[in-house]
């Protein structure tokens, strides 16, 4: 998925969050994202060549709130899941968080 149009507005925070086989957790962390006080951010997930369902959990979680922008690799490692998530934020401050 790209960035988000031109002129749209720039969230505050832009919230990394690199996931790989992580369909066990992600619901309490979609929930804990979805519980935040500041609603001015962005969620950049990254599905990280997963096996399991997470693709699909982050999939509808997007589908239902605009601030998530899902990602896709065929396995880069937290490393490079964090890159790539970097790579496509727009907001001026950059927070991480695992998924599980």
């Amino acid at each position: 998925m790209s960035r988000p149009p031109p002129g749209a507005p720039h969230p505050r925070v832009s919230v990394l969050l690199p996931a790989r086989n992580a369909a066990a957790t992600l619901p309490e962390t979609i929930a804990s994202l979805r519980a935040q006080t500041l609603p001015d951010f962005e969620v950049l997930a990254v599905n990280d060549g997963s096996t399991d369902a997470t693709g699909a959990l982050l999939r509808a979680w997007a589908a239902t709130d605009p601030r998530v922008r899902v990602l896709r690799t065929g396995g880069l490692g937290i490393v490079g899941a964090l890159s790539l998530a970097l790579e496509h934020a727009t907001a001026p401050l950059i927070a991480r968080m695992d998924a599980d």
